[in-house]
């Protein structure tokens, strides 16, 4: 029985290794794993087994967590996601303080937590125009709409209540994300970084324009 047990772990210890074996991305989980594997081999007693066992376990669950965030920062580095790298780069930064599996589990956490808002705040500043754009383009409408006069004063209300909207939104925008970057104003230039310029399908001169008097309307 104990020598049936003894290779189903082996078994079992074969596949956890196997999955990583010859995959560049996952080279440090790879390595832990083996080495975890390999202790199976070594004795033939599984009690010999558990009291070297040590911190093989907790290494292979370090080891898969350095590679989760090596990959992701290097694809955020080539997609120019500079706020998202930012976070893995934190976790990576932080990793090796830690030694307990909890404390790095928990770690991990805080950083993920703290990188979200920080995508948050760069989304608010970066979609901004796009999430305005339709406003912008009633009041540059209704603005030099020729009608009647006395209609004029609908249009101006119009153009007024547009206006209205995009300050709300600003303001809205300022407050909530105040509450957590403290000071946190909006940034329309962002809106011209990669990582949003890429996803508008407009041209950098109707960009520019909407840019100009967006920021003219919200005094940022």
């Amino acid at each position: 029985m104990a020598d049936q047990r003894l290779e189903e772990y082996r078994a079992y210890y074969d596949a956890r290794t196997e999955r990583y074996a010859n995959n560049p991305l996952m080279k440090h989980s790879y390595e832990a794993e083996k080495k975890l594997r390999d202790l199976f081999y070594r004795y033939d007693n599984l009690d010999e087994i558990g009291q070297n066992m040590g911190r093989l376990n907790v290494d292979c669950a370090f080891a898969v967590t350095r590679d989760q965030y090596e990959m992701e920062s290097e694809y955020y580095e080539s997609v120019q996601e500079p706020v998202r790298k930012k976070g893995a780069d934190q976790i990576l930064a932080e990793l090796d303080k830690q030694s307990e599996l909890l404390d790095m589990m928990n770690m991990v956490n805080d950083q993920t937590n703290k990188n979200s808002v920080e995508i948050t705040a760069d989304e608010a500043s970066g979609k901004a125009l796009m999430e305005n754009w339709k406003q912008l383009d009633e009041i540059e409408v209704y603005t030099n709409a020729v009608v009647p006069a006395r209609y004029k004063s609908n249009m101006q209300n119009i153009v007024d209540k547009a206006k209205e909207s995009i300050i709300e939104s600003r303001d809205s925008k300022e407050k909530t994300i105040g509450d957590w970057v403290n000071g946190w104003r909006m940034k329309p230039e962002t809106t011209k970084e990669y990582r949003f310029r890429h996803i508008m399908p407009y041209s950098d001169e109707e960009i520019e324009e909407h840019l100009r008097k967006f920021k003219n309307i919200i005094n940022r």
